[in-house]
């Protein structure tokens, strides 16, 4: 009985063993099943990812996972998959290479277009902003590689208007030739010389009005520049006479005060003189009245006291001519003194026009981009002493080109003047707006709080989409795409000036009447 016990123990022992041998076998099969699921899964999508980089890459995935639908014993396919490994090995190295390459290419055809005379500066910006992207990865550098050649075809289509080389470059000479007359009556505008160089200036201006020949303008190119050297060389003896009018006019002034108070003080001393006297004589008179009864007996020196009173009087006659003469010089100095005024504050509102005319912009009557390079250095320097936020924004007219080609120039300019000032009507007092291209405004809001900038921007990009403009019987919407950013860490105003040119370019790629900020 305890034999067949043991037996039935150790066949127990001998079934749970085989139990466990079955479940470890069949772990192990699923185990090495679903490696095979997830080797042909990586398998198929390395196929689909290198797809057309190499022909023998390709071949040998295929094999390797038609073998791997067949096969359930995945080692006997290490061979294969080390031939594999070797060959995306090889080709991660030569694709690396071939972008390495690419990315240089890109950069020298870029710089090429960039070089290229004529491109619009809406293009150029583009470019500029493609070549300041980095291109770390492929996907990156095919992106900007399809980029790049979509700013060729622009520029190409650009420069296909002629088949004629000859022709294009006669029409990239006329668009110079427009801009240099535009620029010229720009400048003759913003002069303000007097006598006959502002005539000839403005005769000058009203020749370009009508139009000149290419020739002829490079004659009025020359003469507009001699005008502007005489005038300045006139306008600098004209301030030098006038400094050395006031200079003399304020010796003279100095001269006869000094001479005024000089007599002053002389008609001072003289007066107390005649009055001590007179207090003398009074008293004499006073005492004589009362120590000489007898009249007659005091005539004598009652007669030599009358003679000094007569002398005193002749010499207070003597002082009042004096005094008159002091009076008149006075009033002669109090008008010279106002002429001298009136002169100053004539010279100082001309000044005042001048820098007026220097610094704002002829057509949008706001500034313009001296004034703004002044206006930013002097908040960069506020910001570096007081780290106050101080934003930049630029506001650029979307699709402006389509209403000077379908309404005409005279339309463009009444739009950008009504922008102009929609905007300066939504600004602060602290705030500043100037035109910084055809159609672009930048502007500057100091020691602004996020909420409120956000919302200042944003009422006016509202409020100018809403402008009811109407140009041959149509209503036009005119919208804007703004980019902003703030000052920080080592900022300087170039700096800020290429950011806030990237957020533009960002938002206008977006689409149009969109902000975006960067930072």
């Amino acid at each position: 009985m305890t034999d067949i016990n043991a037996v039935a123990s150790e066949v127990s022992k001998l079934k749970l063993r085989l139990d466990q041998a079955q479940l470890t076998y069949r772990d192990a099969s699923l185990k090495s099943r679903r490696e095979i699921v997830i080797l042909k899964r990586l398998i198929s999508r390395l196929s689909v990812a290198c797809r057309g980089l190499d022909n023998e890459l390709d071949v040998k995935l295929s094999e390797l996972r038609n073998e791997l639908d067949q096969q359930k014993d995945v080692s006997k396919l290490i061979p294969r998959l080390a031939v594999v490994e070797r060959l995306v090995t090889r080709q991660a190295s030569f694709t690396e290479n071939e972008n390495h390459l690419l990315e240089q290419q890109l950069t020298h055809s870029g710089e090429t277009l960039k070089r290229l005379p004529g491109l619009p500066a809406q293009l150029k910006r583009e470019l500029r902003n493609l070549l300041g992207q980095p291109s770390d990865t492929l996907v990156q550098t095919h992106k900007q590689t399809v980029r790049l050649l979509e700013l060729y075809e622009r520029a190409l289509k650009l420069m296909s208007v002629s088949n004629d080389a000859m022709v294009m470059k006669d029409a990239l000479d006329h668009d110079l030739l427009l801009q240099l007359t535009s620029e010229l009556q720009r400048l003759i505008t913003e002069l303000d010389f007097d006598g006959e160089n502002g005539d000839k200036l403005m005769n000058i201006r009203n020749r370009l009005l009508l139009g000149v020949s290419p020739q002829a303008l490079i004659e009025i190119s020359q003469e507009v520049l001699r005008l502007v050297l005489d005038g300045t060389h006139q306008e600098c003896r004209s301030s030098q006479r006038f400094l050395d009018s006031v200079n003399s006019d304020l010796a003279t002034l100095q001269k006869t005060t000094n001479q005024s108070v000089g007599q002053s003080s002389a008609l001072y001393e003289h007066r107390s003189e005649m009055t001590s006297e007179l207090a003398t004589l009074a008293s004499t008179f006073k005492q004589g009245l009362r120590n000489n009864k007898n009249l007659e007996a005091w005539r004598p020196a009652v007669t030599e006291l009358t003679k000094e009173l007569l002398v005193l009087a002749e010499r207070n006659k003597a002082l009042e001519k004096r005094e008159k003469a002091l009076v008149e010089q006075l009033g002669y100095n109090e008008s010279k003194i106002n002429s001298l005024y009136e002169q100053t504050q004539d010279y100082h509102r001309r000044l005042n026009d001048q820098e007026r005319k220097m610094f704002l912009d002829n057509m949008t009557r706001v500034y313009n981009r001296a004034a703004l390079h002044d206006r930013l250095e002097h908040e960069y320097r506020r910001w570096l002493r007081y780290q106050h936020p101080l934003c930049v924004a630029m506001i650029d007219l979307d699709q402006f080109k389509e209403v000077n080609d379908s309404y005409g120039h005279l339309a463009g300019d009444k739009v950008l003047k009504i922008i102009a000032r929609t905007i300066r009507q939504n600004l602060s007092d602290t705030d500043f707006i100037a035109r910084f291209g055809d159609d672009e405004f930048m502007l500057i809001l100091p020691d602004v709080n996020e909420e409120e900038r956000t919302k200042r921007l944003t009422k006016i990009r509202e409020n100018i989409t809403q402008l009811p403009f109407r140009f041959r019987d149509q209503n036009v919407t005119i919208t804007v795409s703004i980019g902003a950013t703030l000052f920080h860490g080592n900022d300087t105003p170039a700096d800020i000036i290429e950011r806030t040119d990237k957020a533009l370019y960002s938002a206008k790629s977006a689409g149009s009447n969109r902000m975006l900020w960067i930072s």
